[in-house]
């Protein structure tokens, strides 16, 4: 069975350098707007640890899916051409 780009993306030493910057997280409330406590709500978060910018997901698989797509758009970037 033949692996999809993104899976021999994922076991790459590069995407695991990429996603150390990024975490994942379950949803919470903020305590400033409910009793002063977290409560967990449905979903995940990703957040961008560089920009503290959060993107919400239902599940878990979206949002390492989303992260894959991000390491793939950015890759021709990061990796630089064999032979250079």
């Amino acid at each position: 069975m033949a692996h999809e780009p993104s899976q021999s993306a994922v076991s790459s030493s590069d995407f695991a350098t990429f996603a150390k910057c990024f975490c994942i997280n379950p949803v919470y409330n903020s305590p400033a707007y409910g009793a002063g406590h977290y409560k967990k709500r449905r979903g995940w978060v990703l957040i961008d640890l560089a920009t503290r910018a959060e993107t919400n997901f239902k599940t878990m698989r979206d949002a390492k899916q989303h992260l894959i797509g991000l390491y793939l758009a950015a890759a021709p970037k990061i990796i630089p051409a064999a032979g250079v």
